[in-house]
């Protein structure tokens, strides 16, 4: 297992709050097998229907941005630049942290690596995942999906690939 393999198992550790034994990961050829272990993890049950994780993160993140920076609404699209929209200014950043409820946000700069609102977006699924779910409310099998494929995609830059694809042959991950 490469060092690769071991971020995203790490990567998906972290987000569900869960532990992967090095013999369960080793199995993990697929997206679709990762879902299907996490999934039986966390215990997921019927699919209800509710706004996928990245929706939720837009729109938190949105609705801060506009209030922190008085931008307006129309002017928060994901392809928006962050430094056009938010000073890098310390009391700014820190209004949005404490109104989009993610804590963990990263602090701004001239090395900050999202640059759209979409790169924050994605930050936000893959590393501020229990921060987007509300206390005690179950995971779906789409929302782990949605996490899967959102950590692959931070740590490999790889961005289009299915469930059934293998991480080796067909993603490049080693």
């Amino acid at each position: 297992m490469g060092l690769d393999s071991v971020e995203i198992v790490m990567g998906w550790e972290e987000s569900f709050g869960i532990s992967i034994s090095d013999d369960e990961a080793v199995t993990l050829r697929t997206p679709s097998l990762a879902i299907n272990l996490i999934a039986n993890k966390l215990g997921v049950g019927e699919e209800s229907q509710r706004p996928c994780l990245t929706l939720r993160a837009f729109h938190r993140l949105r609705h801060s941005i506009m209030s922190a920076a008085s931008v307006t609404r129309e002017s928060v699209r994901p392809e928006a630049r962050l430094k056009a929209l938010i000073s890098t200014d310390r009391r700014t950043w820190d209004e949005v942290r404490a109104k989009c409820g993610m804590a963990s946000l990263p602090n701004p700069g001239w090395l900050f690596l999202p640059r759209t609102v979409d790169d924050l977006t994605g930050w936000a699924v893959v590393h501020a995942t229990k921060e987007l779910k509300g206390p005690g409310e179950s995971w779906t099998r789409s929302e782990i999906r949605n996490v899967v494929h959102a950590v692959v995609a931070d740590v490999t830059g790889a961005k289009e690939f299915d469930d059934d694809d293998d991480f080796i042959h067909d993603i490049g991950i080693d």
